[in-house]
């Protein structure tokens, strides 16, 4: 029985399967948008704290979790 748990990925809300990364969320994410898997497209955030490219793989998504994406901000 595949078992799913509710998100929010940018206020609206999702189904996702569990044990669902942040990582296969993000190249899901992209997947359906119709962009190439780029994990450096996007940043991430994960109920308000900021989830580096590098700890994505390690961040298990849980019920109820608040995961935002956005354009990564790069100055000089």
């Amino acid at each position: 029985m595949n078992q799913t748990i509710h998100i929010f990925v940018n206020g609206a809300e999702r189904l996702i399967s569990v044990n669902t990364t942040l990582a296969e969320l993000v190249a899901r994410l992209q997947q359906e948008a119709g962009q190439e898997n780029d994990p450096q497209a996007l940043a991430t955030a994960v109920n308000e704290i900021f989830i580096p490219r590098t700890s994505r793989a390690d961040t298990l998504l849980q019920e109820g979790d608040q995961v935002f994406t956005f354009s990564p901000i790069t100055g000089g």
